[in-house]
């Protein structure tokens, strides 16, 4: 069969998160903007001369059957989409894990990918690809997770997407001035708080919220919800001045949301950052640690102003999930 190498790029919520969550969009439906980034999930699978199934994921373990493996996106991946012998598998990814930047779904979406290019099964459309990823976070796992992380790992690029309470999901790639493009790359950084944390324990209080009413919740995940369509709006046209308000507005709906979201370190991070030049921040994913994402028309004293704080530089990923036979020399 061969190895395969695998990724699945991590993304950047630039509007709209907390709206792809089942529990709010099969009521009222979401949308959400974000960029897909040169930072992955990288996974080399093969299933030549297998005894056993041997994984290496945050830590090592061994198997002799799917259902025995610890790692739980594996173990269903494994049981779902794999019908052959044991695997060798080994991920690293570019950046840890619960820290804002989808890398759960961006996980499941290289696995199913990486499996079914070792089967030679015919490489799955992003479509099929990202929502059997969210079957296994969301339906099988039962994680309080959105769906705009494997969508955005399946389909690259920088796309709104719009989930409709039917579950089914719009997707359109966004048409960018050159200047907006530019600013994503160059003006658009993201800062470590040095905390992770589980997206699903932070999400968990704005699903039992939402599914019991709570008028708070309601609202500021309706205000996150109009955010993303504005922040859309801002960017095509080109208006970088408004995406800058927005992020900021964005900033506060998701300190509305749910509590813990906004940490101290946080604040200081962007404190720090507008007392330089910056002109907008927005933490990433369901706060609480991780990524900070700071807009700022002088990125080099911003980054001196942060200079003790690790800054993870990033492009435009316009590919999304590949799959391709390792390179061996003649």
């Amino acid at each position: 069969m061969g190895a395969i190498v695998a990724r699945a790029p991590l993304r950047v919520a630039l509007g709209g998160g907390g709206t792809d969550l089942p529990s709010y969009y099969r009521e009222h439906g979401g949308f959400v903007v974000s960029t897909a980034i040169d930072r992955y999930v990288h996974m080399v699978v093969s299933a030549d001369f297998q005894r056993r199934y041997r994984l290496k994921h945050l830590e090592w373990e061994e198997a002799d059957h799917p259902g025995e493996v610890r790692h739980p996106i594996l173990r269903e991946v494994l049981s779902r989409h794999w019908d052959g012998p044991p695997v060798e598998l080994a991920s690293v990814s570019d950046a840890p894990p619960g820290t804002g930047l989808g890398s759960s779904g961006a996980y499941t979406v290289c696995a199913i990918k990486a499996l079914r290019a070792v089967a030679k099964a015919g490489p799955p459309d992003a479509r099929e690809l990202a929502e059997a990823a969210c079957s296994i976070e969301i339906d099988v796992l039962g994680r309080s997770v959105g769906k705009q992380d494997q969508y955005a790992a399946a389909y690259g690029g920088v796309r709104a997407y719009t989930f409709h309470p039917d579950d089914s999901v719009d997707v359109r790639q966004l048409e960018l001035p050159a200047h907006v493009e530019h600013a994503l790359h160059e003006h658009c950084l993201l800062f470590f708080t040095g905390r992770e944390r589980s997206a699903s324990d932070l999400l968990s209080g704005q699903v039992s919220g939402t599914e019991s009413g709570d008028e708070s919740i309601r609202r500021a995940l309706s205000r996150l919800h109009e955010l993303g369509g504005l922040t859309c709006a801002a960017l095509e046209a080109g208006d970088l001045d408004a995406f800058a308000e927005l992020i900021n507005e964005q900033w506060e709906a998701k300190r509305d949301r749910a509590p813990g979201t906004v940490i101290p370190e946080m604040d200081d991070l962007r404190k720090r950052a507008l007392a330089a030049g910056a002109r907008g921040a927005v933490s990433l994913g369901a706060g609480g640690g991780g990524f900070v994402l700071v807009y700022t028309p002088d990125p080099e004293s911003t980054r001196a102003a942060l200079g003790d704080l690790r800054e993870l530089r990033f492009a435009i990923d316009r590919h999304g999930s590949v799959a391709q036979a390792t390179p061996f020399p003649a």
